[in-house]
């Protein structure tokens, strides 16, 4: 195949279509084995907190009154001071709380490292922790009691402000392995491979064996063609 071009692409897969099938099935069967019965599953769940500086909601002098509201000086103040608040509960102090809390059956550097402790965004006053773990009760039960002594933990190295839970995990999902999509990855990757085996046997192939050959690699007029004889004799043919 010299003259590469889509419709000759095509017409490569269409020849090999079967053993490309093949690949495909034989790679997808593999992923989902396994998935199914190899791989440890590892669950996730995430709650979140919310932090502030102490004084985002305070008492306003009206026409009326004392009346609540929010002071916008306070939010940049507390939008500040959350980055501080995200890297404070990544320390090993409150790795260490939870380990005590969860009866020494962990080393605080296990818990740490199943942990992701992350701001919303940038201009967020929300936190997420997520922790992942082997079963889904496990995961439920790192997470929570890690947003049960976060406030607590983060008021005592910054007095004046607040860490309040917005949201507790409740349920915990799966994320390793992802059978469905390994599955389909696999086959893809195992039609592609199968496929890439044979272009490049079509490309360091400069033999002429059929007419389609010279058609489609030379731009000549193929008036006819001339039997081998040779090759008929030694199929006992005359």
């Amino acid at each position: 195949m010299n003259n590469i071009t889509l419709i000759s692409l095509a017409k490569l897969a269409l020849k090999h279509i079967v053993a490309i099938a093949v690949a495909a099935v034989v790679c997808a069967a593999a992923a989902f084995s396994y998935c199914t019965f190899i791989a440890s599953p590892r669950y996730s769940a995430t709650g979140s907190l919310i932090s502030t500086n102490g004084m985002l909601t305070r008492e306003f002098e009206t026409s009326s009154g004392y009346e609540k509201g929010v002071s916008y000086t306070d939010i940049n103040a507390s939008i500040q001071i959350t980055d501080t608040i995200t890297d404070l509960l990544k320390t090993n102090g409150i790795y260490k709380d939870l380990a005590k809390k969860l009866g020494g059956n962990y080393k605080y550097g296990d818990i740490k490292s199943r942990s992701s402790v992350s701001r919303r965004n940038t201009d967020s006053l929300f936190i997420d922790v997520t922790f992942t773990a082997s079963t889904p009760e496990e995961a439920l039960k790192l997470v929570n009691g890690y947003l049960d002594i976060a406030p607590d933990y983060v008021l005592e190295y910054i007095p004046g402000s607040t860490v309040s839970v917005t949201t507790t995990a409740d349920k915990s999902s799966r994320v390793y392995p992802r059978t469905s999509f390994t599955t389909l990855a696999a086959a893809l990757i195992g039609a592609v491979a199968c496929f890439g085996v044979f272009f490049v046997v079509s490309v360091l192939n400069n033999k002429v064996h059929t007419e389609d050959d010279i058609r489609d690699n030379f731009k000549v007029m193929l008036i006819g063609n001339v039997p081998d004889f040779e090759s008929a004799k030694s199929g006992g043919k005359y």
